[in-house]
């Protein structure tokens, strides 16, 4: 299965027994979805998904997370 992410691209994704993001505040980035399911989500320095990115061979969505980290490193800076 794959899914468009934003700042991502297209990403190979692996779900077990993974629940859906049905609500989001106002806060929130979609940052994936598969069809209309939000799989992906970000707000301020947290990071939620629904699927297992390390079952793949595909690692642009732990390059997301660790550009984050450095980010938020350097706010606090």
């Amino acid at each position: 299965m794959e899914c468009f992410e934003k700042g991502i691209g297209d990403s190979p994704i692996v779900f077990i027994h993974a629940p859906i993001i049905e609500t989001i505040g106002p806060e929130v980035e979609i940052l994936a979805q598969v069809n209309v399911a939000i799989v992906a989500a970000k707000e301020k320095h947290m990071l939620v998904t629904s699927f297992h990115s390390e079952l793949t061979g595909d690692t642009r969505a732990h390059a997301y997370f660790l550009e984050m980290i450095s980010q938020s490193k350097k706010e606090k800076l």
